[in-house]
């Protein structure tokens, strides 16, 4: 009898503590979540993608050309970079800095 209870106080824990878990998504709208899953985005990527004020649609083309992290992503768009350009940089081992320069 010991062990039934003993056994149900885990079970009955590990289904509590398992509902109470939050999902990577919270705060992401579920068409979103769609098409953020749809370009290959994790959870994490997306929503550090979204504080800086990007959508799916925007990071679409960036996924094509097989850059996929956030902080490469923002930082050559705010310097004026377009996904293809920032490819061909990377491509070439060549830093945001060094084409920056070899641009002005």
């Amino acid at each position: 009898m010991k062990k039934l209870f003993a056994t149900a106080v885990v079970v009955g824990t590990l289904l509590t503590t398992g509902c109470a878990s939050t999902s990577p998504w919270d705060g992401v709208p579920y068409a979103e979540r769609q098409a953020w899953s749809g370009i290959g985005v994790s959870p994490y990527d997306a929503k550090q993608l979204r504080s800086n004020g990007f959508t799916p649609n925007d990071i679409g083309q960036w996924v094509q050309y097989g850059i996929n992290s956030p902080q490469v992503i923002v930082s050559w768009h705010r310097a004026g970079f377009t996904p293809k350009q920032t490819s061909k940089w990377l491509k070439k081992g060549i830093s945001l800095k060094e084409a920056i320069d070899l641009t002005s």
